[in-house]
């Protein structure tokens, strides 16, 4: 029996209907969000051309992006042989050096980089003010995307488990739900509703989206960063679940022109998907 299995059959009927009402609540509130925003699209039509301008005019080139993505890679390597040298442990460490190692070292290593090229955070991702100003449109492009989100699941988990691959969750969704000491599970929600979003926002949206957009057109621009997103995850069952949650966050993005807005629904969603997990595990 399966980690995943052992879960679901240890969870309290309770915490079941729980987590049950509280998602259908949050589907419903987003599938009112997402009509609310296409009929106020269609009074006032968004100028996507000015915004596609905006996001091309971002200081990112080829020339940066390979600069990060070998500091990535040399992080990337650093961690697995940080894990390897411990015994490759499957639980709570594996989180605590990918979180140091790769997340918040790669945070300080595109800081170094901006500040080398004497740009800003607004010049390079148009972060201006603070994360709290962009809360609000968060949390309802979040609650928008919930509805695509659940049936881009339910069709996609469909066709695997008709082609014999059934649902499985992530590896470091197990970890996260398993029984650790008390610092632990704040270091891990620390990690998982701020420094991995700041992170990889920075790195898929921020730096390679508009990379991407000169070369390709926005459409495919946003397909290759999010597929590239996906699969970078390693996960068979969430890879379109997950393209199409980095797609939201690419057109939250390019909607917003503001990086703290995808930050910002990358932390709720990973945050709600932790909460339901802590409350489901026995």
């Amino acid at each position: 029996m399966g980690e995943e299995q052992i879960l679901l059959n240890s969870t309290s009927p309770q915490a079941a209907l729980l987590v049950c009402l509280f998602y259908g609540l949050m589907l419903l509130t987003g599938t009112a969000v997402a009509i609310t925003l296409i009929i106020q699209a269609i009074r006032h039509p968004v100028d996507w051309k000015i915004r596609d301008l905006w996001l091309r005019s971002r200081p990112w080139t080829w020339r940066e992006g390979l600069m990060v993505a070998a500091i990535v890679g040399l992080l990337m390597a650093a961690t697995i042989a940080m894990i390897t040298l411990l015994g490759g442990p499957r639980d709570a460490s594996v989180i605590v050096i990918q979180g140091i190692l790769l997340d918040l070292a790669g945070i300080l290593a595109i800081g170094a980089l901006i500040r080398h090229r004497g740009w800003n955070w607004s010049t390079a991702f148009g972060m201006d003010g603070t994360p709290g100003r962009f809360l609000k449109p968060g949390l309802l492009f979040y609650l928008a995307l919930l509805p695509i989100l659940l049936f881009s699941s339910i069709v996609y988990q469909g066709i695997l488990t008709a082609r014999g691959y059934p649902p499985s969750l992530q590896d470091i969704a197990l970890l996260l739900s398993g029984d650790h000491p008390f610092w632990m599970r704040c270091f891990m929600v620390f990690l998982a509703t701020a420094v991995a979003p700041f992170f990889e926002e920075c790195l898929f949206r921020g730096i390679l989206l508009p990379i991407m957009i000169r070369r390709t057109g926005v459409g495919a621009g946003i397909f290759i960063v999010s597929l590239f997103f996906a699969a970078i995850h390693a996960h068979l069952p969430s890879l379109i679940p997950l393209m199409v949650v980095a797609a939201g966050f690419s057109l939250a993005y390019l909607y917003s022109r503001s990086l703290w807005v995808p930050i910002v629904m990358h932390g709720v969603f990973n945050g709600v998907n932790l909460a339901m997990l802590l409350v489901l595990r026995p």
